[in-house]
């Protein structure tokens, strides 16, 4: 039940109240009256606005508080991202490279890196004179490298 500031119209002292919501109904209706809390005047209380009265709490409950709530929700976003997670690992179907040049298919990337090598040495060599076509050939071919590392180091 709520608290409410009262004040006596006879002695003009300050008190409160507990009433239920019928019952503040009622006295603002007219229909019930508010006696002074002070026992010895008797004068009847009118309800006052006390803005630093209204209060209320929020419990832990069947619905929760607001922490509670966002404790809640948190720990749900926290399963929901595993279990995302777990769903994308075991269904989604992850790629392997596999070691190519142009589109052809290779036995290793060691072998694609040769090919790389060599047709772009064919093709600068054509233009322009070796030692440029082999600067190419081998900038080219670099790209190659991590994976042909990573070969070596798997077997």
């Amino acid at each position: 039940m709520p608290h409410y500031t009262t004040k006596c119209q006879v002695c003009e002292q300050p008190g409160t109240t507990r009433l239920t919501f019928a019952e503040y109904d009622e006295v603002q209706a007219g229909t019930r009256t508010l006696t002074c809390s002070n026992a010895e005047c008797g004068g009847w209380a009118q309800i006052q606005f006390d803005p630093g009265a209204v209060a209320f709490v929020l419990k832990d409950g069947e619905s929760g508080g607001w922490i509670s709530k966002a404790g809640k929700e948190n720990k749900y976003r926290a399963g929901h991202r595993k279990e995302m997670a777990r769903r994308e690992r075991d269904h989604v179907f992850k790629s392997r490279l596999q070691p190519n040049y142009g589109g052809q298919l290779t036995g290793s990337w060691k072998d694609a890196k040769e090919a790389a090598y060599e047709a772009t040495f064919d093709k600068v060599k054509q233009q322009h004179d070796s030692g440029l076509a082999q600067q190419a050939a081998a900038e080219s071919a670099k790209t190659y490298d991590s994976l042909v590392s990573s070969e070596v180091a798997g077997s």
